[in-house]
């Protein structure tokens, strides 16, 4: 086939000479070259436009696909002499369009007498962004019980429904509280009427809230500790599991590790929404999350990524991601220490190890991280700014070490280890004095499977949280100066007694008084309040699926 001469030019100064360049090409070969071109070039701008949509639609969604969550409670009255069942089938709520979309298919049972001086959760869809204005409510049949007879109602020709005036915006909450009066719900003794009256969200002062993250309903539930409410539900990132509230009271935070999305949700207290998403570049799958007070006014915060074994620090006043500390395998939990004034006071310390405390606080802090997969933990020291590691010691435990928890009154950082009967206890002087070989101790025969620990110095007890058994165990660590010999220690049993709690519990925690515990249980879905003084519960309360962690401020 006869070739063609095709020319290029190019021109280095005005003044050069120009020279042409001659490339030999078949036509066929040049028209194969110049369609894969044209393919290449066209498949190149379709990526960039449907990227490019992709990027706009994450952020500019359109109303029809934008949605929020509906969280719809139910509160009985705090005494009634009515015994009343009810048979709930269905909820919908009714647009401000007319249009109505299910939030409720799963029938429940409801009763006056179980729901007395209580609040349950009905319901909780993820629904359109609109205004809505109206929930109804679907009955198959209610019951009246006398002490001497049992009576079917009749249930209203026109339905059950309840007059609502929300507007649920795109990415958030909408929590609806339904206050049930049972006495007036029964009219002329056959009919079924039942009264609702529709309580809305108030301001809430931050130091009585309890903040529980729920994995499964990429949400945090805000409970008020002194009524034993949920008062707020914030729509947070996906599968948000540790959870940490700020320590200084200059600037209150509270932070959501969200191990599905990659992401903290930094959680505004008065208003209960999210004023930020910090996005976690240097790890994946963050888990734990704890708050390091630097100076008053400033904090800086330190997450477990569990899926690349690394610790990301964020610095709490402009959330920019920091530092990233490479950990051991598995990081699932992390604590930092708390602000110095904590150990002051201690009747376990020498005045000794105070000094020794106070002095190297001046210059550090320590970062605790366990590491799951390790079995071990790692003990980061941070400048007293917060900005540079100083040193990484890494401290060998028992097999699957899942939780810990400082006790700085005795300057001790206690490691619950799943499948070991052994509870480490690594000694904070000895870390300080270099000693990581020496630093670790156990307290032994406390059992297995434990997921959560937090000590009681006020009544020398530690609380250890069974997921197996549903239960707290009550532990009384030896005291250092009367600790039997090895071999008695072996054989006694420091447990001192249990206390049950919901399903598959997941962790735990004090208010700030000391006096109350409250777990979070992953399997119920639930919230159990504890009197430490009695050991008994004394509120179960409700919140989303899948609860993973607790929070509360520390004043």
């Amino acid at each position: 086939m006869p070739q063609k001469n095709f020319f290029l030019q190019y021109q280095k100064n005005p003044n050069q000479k120009k020279k042409p360049f001659v490339i030999h090409y078949s036509p066929v070969i040049l028209y194969s070259s110049l369609s894969a071109f044209r393919s290449l070039l066209f498949a190149l701008c379709s990526l960039l436009i449907l990227g490019g949509c992709e990027s706009v639609r994450e952020y500019v969604e359109s109303p029809e696909t934008s949605s929020g969550q509906i969280s719809i409670f139910l509160k009985g009255p705090d005494e009634t002499s009515v015994d009343l069942t009810f048979d709930l089938l269905a909820i919908n709520v009714i647009a401000e369009d007319g249009s109505s979309r299910e939030i409720m298919s799963t029938p429940r049972k409801i009763n006056s007498s179980d729901l007395t001086d209580k609040q349950i959760l009905l319901c909780e869809m993820t629904v359109p962004a609109d205004r809505y204005r109206e929930l109804q409510l679907t009955v198959k049949e209610a019951v009246i019980k006398r002490e001497d007879w049992t009576a079917n109602l009749s249930l209203p020709a026109e339905g059950i429904s309840v007059n609502i005036d929300f507007v649920l915006s795109r990415d958030q909450n909408l929590s609806i509280f339904l206050n049930w009066d049972v006495d007036a719900s029964v009219v002329d003794q056959y009919l079924f009427n039942p009264v609702f009256t529709v309580k809305s969200q108030v301001p809430e002062l931050s130091s009585l809230l309890i903040y529980v993250s729920n994995e499964d309903s990429n949400n945090v539930s805000v409970i008020n500790r002194q009524s034993g409410e949920v008062v707020a539900t914030v729509m947070v990132g996906k599968k948000p599991r540790g959870i940490a509230a700020s320590i200084g009271k200059a600037r209150p935070r509270v932070y959501a590790a969200n191990s599905g999305s990659n992401s903290i949700s930094v959680i505004e207290p008065t208003t209960n929404k999210v004023e930020q998403e910090i996005p976690i570049r240097f790890g994946t799958v963050p888990e734990g999350i704890a708050i390091a007070q630097i100076a008053p006014g400033r904090e800086m915060i330190f997450v477990a990524n569990y899926g690349s074994d690394t610790v990301s620090v964020v610095d709490g006043n402009t959330y920019q991601e920091i530092l990233k500390i490479d950990v051991g395998k598995g990081p699932v939990a992390i604590a930092a220490d708390p602000p110095v004034e904590h150990f002051l006071s201690s009747r376990f310390l020498s005045f000794y190890d105070i000094n020794v405390l106070r002095n190297y606080r001046k210059r550090f802090f320590n970062v605790y991280v366990v590491n799951k997969n390790s079995k071990d933990v790692t003990i980061i020291e941070m400048s007293a700014s917060g900005t540079s590691v100083e040193n990484i010691v890494t401290v060998n435990v028992e097999w699957n070490p899942m939780a810990l928890s400082i006790d700085y009154q005795r300057a001790r950082v206690y490691v619950t280890n799943y499948n070991h009967e052994d509870l480490s206890a690594i000694d904070i002087i000895q870390i300080i004095h270099g000693n990581a070989a020496g630093a670790v101790s156990a307290i032994s025969n406390v059992g297995r499977s434990f997921i959560g620990v937090v000590p009681d110095p006020d009544l020398d007890r530690i609380y250890l949280l069974r997921d197996v058994t549903n239960e707290i165990v009550i532990i009384r660590p030896f005291a250092e100066a009367l600790r039997p010999a090895p071999h008695i220690t072996t054989a006694l049993s420091p447990v001192v007694g249990t206390i049950p709690v919901g399903k598959s519990p997941r962790s735990l925690m004090f208010d700030p008084e000391g006096r109350t515990l409250y777990v979070v249980n992953r399997g119920s879905d639930t919230l159990s309040e504890i009197d430490k003084t009695t050991k008994r519960v004394t509120r179960t309360i409700p919140v989303g699926k899948n609860p993973y962690g607790v929070t509360m401020f520390p004043y």
